[in-house]
């Protein structure tokens, strides 16, 4: 008995839906990347993956800066720029990249349909004290939507406020640090996204967020649609500058989308414990909404809206959930604070 032999590869009989389905579930640009030197066929699919995953995997630290007073949030920020080069480089089927293609738009413009992509940096922006724990999630259009902030220091014994230094004020001061500062990382995030949201019309739904956990920038389908017709309208995104000058990667280093006039509802305990044996000094809530975005709308309506967006934002762990949900019981109070 006789049998034909076949050498042909078994990837060359499947369909290319198939085949999009599993670089999806792939997601990672890096293995994307690297699946492109497999074949002619992978090298023509991989752009058509349309779930991604771009993963920040290096971090620079401050020793490497340039200038001795730049934050972490600078060096972060700057460590992207290198880390992506990298991401490129191993790849046959790509060109080696010039300094100026080393951003998150110049890589993502390798695929054609992105709907969905996720931005995983390698760490949190925030530069916190040894105990204190911040976790955020902020929703964007072209500017802010919302903001969810909640923040606390771990702790054995002591008394609360005490625990700041300087009382209640100094705890007071302290909750309004941490939001200003998540504030700050979140417009960061959302000025580093505006050129791919641009460019990628298909794009669905966009997530940055950091492998620390620290904080999420979301953009759902309405956002970025509004995003994009801000620009298309020859509206400029409102940036904050820190300072003037050329050089290549600047922007990297000193813009952010500017912040708009606030309305903070604030919720406070001084000590809460919670399942697990979870002690958590100065617990504060903040959901954070621009002034001008809520329309004519009643004190009741706001606050029920705030209590819907903090029971929604860290719905996948169990104790932040519980520390928000015993939170809310407490009394709030309202800051307001200008664009900045």
């Amino acid at each position: 008995m006789e049998f034909e032999s076949d050498n042909s590869d078994g990837f060359d009989r499947l369909p290319d839906p198939l085949i999009h389905l599993m670089f999806n579930q792939i997601s990672d640009i890096k293995t994307l990347i690297r699946c492109r030197s497999v074949s002619k066929r992978f090298n023509s699919l991989v752009p058509q993956a349309d779930s991604l995953l771009l993963r920040v995997d290096r971090v620079i630290s401050a020793a490497d800066s340039d200038d001795d007073d730049d934050s972490f949030l600078i060096a972060f920020l700057r460590s992207i720029i290198k880390s992506l080069h990298h991401l490129v480089s191993p790849s046959k089927a790509l060109p080696s990249p010039a300094r100026s293609q080393n951003s998150p738009a110049q890589i993502l413009r390798e695929f054609e349909r992105i709907r969905n992509l996720q931005i995983e940096l390698p760490s949190g922006d925030l530069r916190l004290e040894k105990g204190t724990t911040i976790r955020w999630k902020a929703d964007f259009g072209k500017a802010l939507k919302s903001c969810v902030i909640l923040g606390f220091r771990s702790g054995e014994g002591g008394g609360g406020e005490a625990e700041f230094g300087g009382g209640a004020g100094a705890g007071l001061k302290m909750r309004v640090v941490w939001t200003i500062s998540a504030l700050i990382a979140a417009s960061a995030r959302h000025y580093m996204m505006v050129e791919v949201v641009n460019e990628h019309k298909e794009l669905e739904n966009l997530v940055i967020k950091d492998r620390d956990d620290e904080g999420k920038v979301v953009m759902d389908k309405k956002g970025l649609k509004e995003c994009r017709e801000s620009q298309g309208e020859g509206e400029e995104a409102e940036v904050n500058n820190a300072s003037s000058g050329n050089g290549v990667g600047l922007w990297w280093r000193n813009n952010r989308t500017t912040v708009p006039a606030v309305r903070m509802r604030m919720w406070h305990e001084a000590r809460m414990e919670l399942s697990g044996d979870m002690k958590m000094v100065g617990a504060t809530l903040v959901v954070v909404r621009p002034t001008d975005g809520g329309g004519e709308r009643s004190e009741v309506e706001e606050q029920n809206g705030d209590v819907g967006l903090a029971l929604g934002a860290f719905g996948e762990d169990a104790v932040y959930c519980e520390a928000v949900e015993r939170l809310l019981k407490s009394r709030s109070y309202i800051l307001e604070m200008n664009s900045f």
